[in-house]
């Protein structure tokens, strides 16, 4: 396992979601979230496999109470649990409110998670909240939890990936995840991302699957997602001229990006965390490959990059 220093921390290549242990989630999951006794068994192979760093959040179910469950019964160790924090945001939210949910929702995950500080706590943006509102108050809740001893560092979970370019040179947020797939690498090829890992920044990645519609079978595809059909036909097409799975191709364009420092890989089951690690051990993509695979994704429509208009 590959890992990347972070503070006292080494961040494992390879990142377990926990979404999945909390509840039903993905476009390709049919077997439901797993039971208390299955998720440990999960936990404890991911961790015997070198996975140290955990992804989790308060609306991911029940994710951090079986979290908290799973590392209370272990002697003290240097896992990195990843937690998220959002309040009601408004335009002109006042500062004070927004503290007030903040500090409520830690509190929460602190007791959960059966821990008194938590490693590393990211803001959970939304969707629709502009990055104005997002540098008018987050940056003084991240450095207000931090003096009050609630968690030892900060950084933001991105909704969209084209907003990390105005993270660059803000301090505060020392660690930032974004979605980043063959489908969408808008950052990218405009140098975004190289400018964050430059700037020090702790770069997690996830939805390297688009949350499973690589393995959607295009002929069951409706509404808006029927747009992901061509790109789709011609990803599975690349696989098979280069002799690589699909899951081979979108995992190891994204595992061989220098910037890329964590993947965060959900799984419900032990086939799928082996899976994943085969992944991260298979073979490099050739160039040539990858060059094909940059071109495939200049025109992919918004919306099928982005999960939440996949219902419109």
């Amino acid at each position: 396992m590959q890992y990347t220093p972070f503070h006292q921390y080494q961040v494992s290549k390879l990142a377990l979601g926990t979404i999945q242990l909390g509840m039903n989630y993905g476009i390709a999951n049919t077997g439901g979230a797993p039971s208390e006794m299955e998720s440990f068994s999960l936990l404890d192979l991911a961790r015997t496999a070198g996975i140290n760093t955990f992804d989790s959040a308060r609306t991911y179910g029940k994710a951090e109470q079986i979290l908290g469950a799973y590392f209370n019964k272990l002697p003290a160790c240097d896992d990195l649990i990843i937690s998220k924090f959002k309040y009601d945001w408004s335009p002109r939210q006042s500062l004070e409110k927004a503290w007030e949910l903040t500090e409520a929702s830690i509190k929460a995950s602190l007791t959960d998670l059966k821990r008194t500080q938590i490693g590393l706590v990211l803001y959970h943006k939304g969707a629709a909240e502009p990055m104005e509102e997002v540098f008018r108050i987050v940056p003084v809740l991240i450095n207000r939890l931090k003096e009050k001893g609630y968690i030892q560092h900060g950084g933001i979970s991105l909704y969209y990936s084209a907003e990390a370019h105005s993270l660059i040179d803000d301090p505060v947020f020392e660690a930032v995840q974004l979605p980043l797939n063959v489908f969408d690498q808008g950052i990218i090829q405009d140098g975004t991302l190289a400018d964050l890992s430059t700037k020090g920044k702790l770069i997690f990645v996830r939805s390297v699957f688009l949350q499973g519609l690589f393995f959607r079978n295009p002929s069951e595809l409706s509404g808006v997602l029927t747009q992901a059909i061509p790109f789709l036909t011609q990803l599975e097409g690349l696989a098979r001229r280069y002799e690589f799975s699909v899951s081979e191709l979108a995992f190891g364009f994204i595992r061989d990006l220098p910037e890329v420092h964590s993947l965060v890989i959900g799984a419900e089951n032990q086939k799928q965390i082996l899976s994943n690690l085969e992944l991260l051990h298979g073979p490099t993509l050739p160039d040539s490959l990858k060059n094909e695979l940059r071109e495939l994704c200049k025109d992919v429509p918004k919306e099928v990059i982005t999960p939440g208009l996949w219902n419109r």
